[in-house]
């Protein structure tokens, strides 16, 4: 693996207790949006709500290169890791 074949996603959620944007990233060693779409995101809103969301509640998804200089594992902060399962994960959708 070379550090130049890193990837940022960027995800931007609701808050569901009062509407204000919220933003998550993770970091990958895929472009492919599926990765991050997967994964678990725990953002925190400035009313206080905070919570776990999936990835694939975005409202957007950007993906960038990422030329960062530490190593990926498939610990925080990595959307490498096990992904959610939707049979037995609860997915929080907005109503």
């Amino acid at each position: 693996m070379t550090l130049s074949e890193q990837f940022a996603h960027v995800l931007l959620f609701t808050c569901p207790d009062c509407g204000r944007p919220l933003a998550s990233a993770c970091a990958s060693n895929n472009r492919n949006l599926e990765v991050a779409d997967a994964h678990w995101f725990q953002p925190h809103c400035y009313c206080g709500w905070f919570g776990e969301v999936a990835g694939i509640v975005a409202v957007k998804h950007w993906v960038e290169r990422w030329e960062g200089t530490g190593r990926l594992d498939n610990g925080n902060g990595s959307c490498d890791g096990h992904p959610l399962n939707v049979e037995n994960d609860r997915v929080q959708l907005k109503d």
